[in-house]
């Protein structure tokens, strides 16, 4: 199953787009499900034989949970689900039921099946079943042919409410395994749906499963597409593979902090700042931080930023020192959005454990609620 497998804020934060289903015909039930033959009635005892008595139950016998329904039975649930908007279904119950179910789809046994599901004209049945091969399809489930199936139908996908999902299913597909990982770099810079190479991006750096240098050298191409969204989810890309391509990645995500979208901007400082490989940029960051127009809206992030470079263990007594006088000026603006001010007395303490605590006491009196009560709670002796 794959782990899980980001005005810009939203964008992260979506969910993966829908995907449908609808025209196969659903496949005879297996023999786990036919009804069991009767057995032959019991001989009857010989005369003068006492029948022997039935064992007394076993503690906790007979509370098994039922077993789940069988393929074509949630099959046939969720293919009854209304569609809502935008091809959605996730408030149908069936719906829940078929991406929980478990022993229908172990071991890849549903994957033909799922394949042609995947194939449907019916955009309901083919959001139903790249839902489902999102969560079963992987380097132990998955192999060339059944590789290549999903890259020929992701290619062909035009609807524009299923391309997102489509990208995310091959993300997450053991690309480099099946030798497949060119073939889907090139369908992501080639698709016509925008928000494909979107979803690809999201997921393909998850993991280990895509963990390659042509994945960074694409992330880094996407990192400076005229899409602001696109940009978003490169970085999100770039921030899954810095850790192991430091050199690439740390750089590309630096060059982020100066993006013409704020969104894009804040993120790009709070992910350099959460990746020890990328300490070298270190000291730029905290000076960029302490520079920071307090007079202007300041993204949360920003605060984040400082709080995660403060947490770090292999800070010099030097950039400990600027960490905490960039977080006291960010917390003592009283124009400043209470939530990154909330980041910035984390930082404060962060930074300077010995005289930070003293400071952050001083915001239980804040005029902010917020901050208030995160001053009380940081301050109070554990």
């Amino acid at each position: 199953m794959h782990a899980g497998r980001f005005s810009l804020a939203l964008v992260l934060s979506i969910a993966a787009l829908a995907t449908g289903c609808g025209g196969s015909t659903p496949p005879p039930a297996s023999d786990a499900t036919k009804a069991p033959a009767k057995s032959e009635a019991p001989a009857p005892a010989a005369e003068g034989e006492a029948e022997a008595e039935a064992p007394p139950a076993e503690e906790g016998e007979g509370d098994a949970e039922p077993p789940e329904p069988s393929f074509a039975e949630l099959r046939k649930a969720v293919m009854a689900c209304p569609v809502g908007e935008d091809v959605s279904l996730d408030d149908c119950e069936a719906f829940q039921q078929w991406k929980d179910a478990e022993q229908a789809f172990e071991n890849g046994k549903a994957t033909p099946e799922l394949l042609k599901m995947l194939g449907s004209q019916d955009p309901k049945e083919r959001r139903v079943a790249a839902e489902k091969l999102d969560q079963t399809l992987n380097e132990d489930t998955a192999d060339a042919a059944t590789v290549n199936a999903v890259l020929d139908m992701a290619e062909k996908e035009r609807d524009e409410n299923l391309v997102e999902l489509f990208g995310k299913l091959v993300g997450g597909l053991p690309l480099v395994k099946m030798g497949k990982l060119d073939r889907a770099i090139a369908i992501a810079k080639a698709h016509p749906g925008s928000d494909y190479a979107n979803g690809f991006l999201r997921i393909v750096g998850f993991g280990a499963t895509n963990r390659d240098s042509k994945v960074v050298a694409y992330a880094i191409e996407a990192s400076k597409a005229a899409s602001a969204s696109r940009r978003a989810y490169a970085l999100n890309a770039l921030s899954d593979l810095a850790p192991y391509f430091p050199d690439e990645g740390c750089k590309a995500i630096n060059a982020l902090r100066a993006d013409k979208d704020d969104f894009v901007k804040s993120r790009a400082s709070e992910r350099i700042a959460s990746i020890s490989k990328c300490a070298s940029f270190t000291d730029k960051l905290l000076d960029d931080l302490s520079t920071v127009d307090v007079k202007k809206n300041v993204s949360f992030e920003m605060g984040s930023a400082l709080q995660k470079v403060c947490k770090r263990s292999d800070l010099t007594p030097a950039q400990r020192k600027k960490g905490s006088k960039a977080a006291r000026r960010l917390a003592d603006a009283t124009t400043v959005h209470g939530n990154t001010r909330s980041y910035a007395m984390e930082a404060i303490i962060g930074c300077d454990p010995k005289d930070g605590p003293a400071y952050v006491a001083k915001y239980k009196n804040d005029k902010d609620k917020t901050v208030a009560a995160q001053a009380a709670v940081l301050t109070t002796p554990k």
